[in-house]
C-alpha cells in the first residue's frame, strides 16, 4: 500500500512539473502582448512636412496691370549680379519673425513653415521680372567689359538684403518688413563710376497674424521694394 501510494503521489508531482511551463508561457505570452500594445501607445507621431511659400502671383499680376499702356523707354542693359544678405543666415528657407512689443533684438524662425528657396533667390527672380519690363537683364554670369550696349557697356546692379522679416506689433497684429540697399554702377576701362546708391524699405501689413498671412504680405512687400528700385535704376540709367 504504502508503494502504490508513493507511485499515486509521483505521478501527481509530474503532471504538475508539467503544467508549469504551460502556465509560464502563456504569462509571458500575455506580457509580451501587452508590452507589444504600450510601445505602440508611445510611439511619436510621424513628423508634420512644412508648408512652403513663394511669392505666389504677386508677379505676374504686376506684369499684367503693366502691359498696355504708352510705349516705356528701352532702358540700357543691365547686368543683376546675384543678391546678397549679410543680415540674414547664408542660404536660408527660414520664414523669420519677431515680437517687437517684447523681444524686438531675438529673431525668430516658423517651425511649419519655410520658403521654397532662399529669400535671396527669390527676391532676386522677383527683381528681374520687374527690371526686364525696360530694358534686357542679364545675370552675373555675364562680364561687364563683354556685354556692351552700342557704344557703353552694360550697367551693374548689386542688392544686399538688410531685412526680410514679419515684426509682430501685438499677439494679434504683424507687419511685413522688407529692407535693403541697391547699388548701381557703370563700368569703365579705369575702373567703375558709381551711378548711385540707396536703401529701400517696404511695409506691409499682414492679414493674419500666423505663417500664411506672413508669408502673403512678405511676397507683397518684396513686389513693391522691386518695382521702387527699377523706377531708381530707370532714372539713374537716363543720366
Amino acid at each position: 500500500m504504502r508503494e502504490r501510494k508513493s507511485a499515486g503521489m509521483t505521478d501527481i508531482s509530474k503532471r504538475s512539473a508539467a503544467s508549469v511551463p504551460a502556465g509560464r508561457a502563456m504569462t509571458m505570452g500575455l506580457v509580451l502582448a501587452a508590452a507589444t500594445l504600450v510601445g505602440c501607445s508611445v510611439l511619436p507621431a510621424p513628423p508634420t512636412t512644412p508648408a512652403l511659400y513663394d511669392f505666389g502671383l504677386a508677379t505676374m499680376n504686376a506684369a499684367a496691370s503693366s502691359a498696355p499702356g504708352a510705349p516705356v523707354a528701352q532702358r540700357r542693359t543691365l547686368i543683376l549680379d546675384e543678391v546678397t544678405a549679410q543680415g540674414l543666415p547664408t542660404a536660408s528657407q527660414a520664414l523669420l519673425y519677431r515680437f517687437s512689443y517684447a523681444d524686438d533684438h531675438q529673431l525668430r524662425a516658423y517651425q511649419q513653415a519655410r520658403w521654397s528657396q532662399p529669400v535671396t533667390r527669390l527676391l532676386g527672380q522677383q527683381l528681374r521680372e520687374q527690371l526686364e519690363r525696360q530694358g534686357p537683364v542679364m545675370g552675373e554670369a555675364y562680364s561687364p567689359s563683354r556685354l556692351r550696349d552700342g557704344d557703353r557697356q552694360a550697367l551693374v546692379l548689386r542688392v544686399e538684403l538688410d531685412r526680410f522679416e514679419q515684426v509682430f506689433t501685438s499677439e494679434s497684429q504683424s507687419t511685413a518688413l522688407v529692407q535693403l540697399r541697391a547699388t548701381l554702377v557703370e563700368p569703365g576701362l579705369r575702373g567703375d563710376r558709381l551711378l548711385g546708391q540707396r536703401s529701400f524699405v517696404r511695409e506691409v501689413p499682414a492679414g493674419s497674424a500666423d505663417a500664411p498671412g506672413g508669408a502673403r504680405a512678405l511676397a507683397l512687400a518684396a513686389q513693391a521694394v522691386a518695382a521702387d528700385v527699377d523706377a531708381w535704376v530707370g532714372a539713374l540709367a537716363q543720366q
